[in-house]
């Protein structure tokens, strides 16, 4: 069960395993308009396309939105590398240990 907290402007979300495209959906249905987005990857093994497509869409997106991870796995650095968006992102920015 994803854990979170909420208030008018930013939440703090906890994933209890895998980012994927059912975190997702989950995600957006708590974010609604909220512009600060924190999401605590420390028990995620996996990040998958649909977890980083709907990250970028937030930050680059129309209605940007602030968002920092919390000890992300290393596939994700993989993935970012292979889509050639750590160029893009401001990872020292993002990821927080």
């Amino acid at each position: 069960m994803m854990h979170y907290k909420k208030d008018r402007r930013k939440i703090e979300i906890e994933l209890p395993g895998d980012f994927n495209l059912n975190a997702v959906r989950l995600i957006s249905e708590q974010l609604g308009e909220r512009k600060d987005l924190r999401i605590d990857l420390s028990k995620a093994h996996f990040v998958n396309s649909k977890a980083i497509i709907f990250l970028h869409k937030l930050m680059f997106g129309e209605k940007k939105v602030r968002v920092r991870l919390k000890d992300p796995p290393k596939l994700f650095f993989e993935i970012l590398q292979t889509l050639g968006l750590h160029h893009k992102w401001k990872l020292d920015e993002i990821v927080e240990p």
